[in-house]
């Protein structure tokens, strides 16, 4: 692995967001966050910011404790109207949860902290939206269909093995270019519960579809 300071690295860092500017239309600003022979990770995030989130993420075990957002889920869809879609019933569950937990740490609503992990669930919600794409809802009775198990395993196994928060932006200088979410090993385990509590079945594997 090259060093962050030295001049290799920072000439390659200008190299590759010239590249990243002119021949992959990427408007924002990346930083290079790692580079050895074959890869080059990038991040629209300063240095530390990953450390600060998952010190955060591990300080809200609520958030990750399966039990604990089964229970959350179960408590809304059973008060949620008839037609509340499961997937719904699952955001408001994380929220509420999210914010019991801040309150526990005094971090208020209004704080970055807040705003990070609101936006990974979010995330989550959208891509559990896309896989669900029956809609089920909290009334019903349901089993998800083999498309959308087949649905879950495309997302969590997408792009040549990578999680479903690694963007691959292409080769640059022999180096494959990505940007990887610098919270996703906590994602997944956000969509796996999520999945369970909404299905109420254990996460799809390649040898069940």
């Amino acid at each position: 692995m090259i060093e962050t300071d030295s001049p290799a690295f920072v000439a390659f860092e200008a190299r590759l967001r010239d590249w990243l500017h002119h021949d992959r239309g990427i408007e924002e600003w990346r930083r290079l966050a790692r580079l050895d022979e074959d890869t080059a990770l990038v991040s629209k995030f300063q240095a530390g910011f990953a450390p600060r989130l998952h010190a955060l993420l591990e300080a809200l075990p609520e958030l990750i404790d399966e039990a604990l957002v089964l229970e959350a889920y179960a408590r809304v869809a059973g008060a949620s109207p008839a037609g509340t879609s499961r997937v719904a019933a699952w955001d408001t569950a994380m929220r509420e949860l999210l914010v019991t937990a801040c309150a526990r740490l005094g971090i208020p609503e209004t704080a970055d902290q807040q705003a990070f992990v609101r936006v990974g669930v979010d995330s989550v919600g959208a891509l559990l939206d896309s896989i669900l794409w029956s809609v089920p809802t909290v009334e019903e009775d349901y089993t998800p269909g083999a498309g959308e198990c087949a649905a879950y395993l495309d997302v969590t196994h997408a792009f040549a093995g990578r999680d479903f928060f690694t963007r691959t932006y292409g080769l640059f200088e022999d180096h494959l270019v990505q940007n990887h979410c610098p919270g996703s090993a906590y994602a997944r385990v956000m969509l796996a519960h999520a999945w369970r509590a909404c299905t109420g079945t254990p996460p799809p594997t390649d040898a069940e579809v």
